[in-house]
């Protein structure tokens, strides 16, 4: 009996493959059953980097799909998986939609958020709370600051800390600010009745 896997990758083989021209392109391992995605998104909201599945049923495959367009994205109210490209053993299939697919998710990157600013910049954060770090969030599309003072002054990048607080409410207080043209960093302190709370954040901007 065949493995599902080996399912997936003879349904795409069997159908002649076609080019494409959507930048967004999946991986599928044939030896493995994982589909490496670089970027998903969730209905038409957020999108994660760097997204791993293994296929446990392919369910009903498509090719050649118009409702498929330029990105990956999965829909949650039909489970649907929409892929603009996908490579399976060199081979490049364009269009591709799953149909009720069953999987399960094997890792997954950082949050990537555009920013609907109009910049030239993609934004990297890391924001570190008492020591530890929450997962990095990508914005794109970003202006980026032309002084320090623009850098430290700017409330958005400030929020990008005190939104990872987790519902403790208190006040904040700036303790440190760096920008050195390209990377920055910010320091703050979350003061909630008994007990204050070290946070940090790195932002490059690329």
């Amino acid at each position: 009996m065949k493995s599902v896997k080996k399912v997936f990758a003879a349904a795409l083989l069997c159908v002649a493959a076609l080019g494409a021209s959507a930048s967004e392109t999946a991986h599928f391992d044939v030896a493995t059953g994982t589909l490496t995605m670089p970027v998903l998104q969730l209905d038409a909201g957020v999108r994660y980097r760097d997204v791993v599945i293994r296929l446990l049923d392919p369910g009903r495959l498509q090719m050649n799909d118009p409702a498929v367009g330029t990105g990956i994205q999965f829909v949650t109210s039909g489970n649907v998986l929409r892929l603009p490209k996908v490579v399976v053993g060199g081979v490049t299939y364009p269009q591709v939609s799953l149909v009720n697919p069953a999987l399960v998710l094997v890792s997954v990157g950082e949050l990537v958020v555009d920013s609907g600013a109009g910049g030239q910049y993609q934004l990297d954060i890391q924001v570190t709370a008492a020591g530890v770090s929450v997962p990095p969030i990508t914005i794109t599309n970003v202006p980026k600051p032309a002084t320090q003072n623009e850098f430290c002054g700017d409330p958005g990048l400030q929020q990008t800390i005190t939104q990872s607080a987790a519902g403790i409410v208190g006040t904040w207080t700036m303790t440190g600010c760096t920008f050195n043209g390209s990377s920055g960093r910010i320091d703050m302190v979350l003061n909630a009745g008994f007990m204050s709370v070290p946070y940090s954040a790195t932002y490059t901007f690329r």
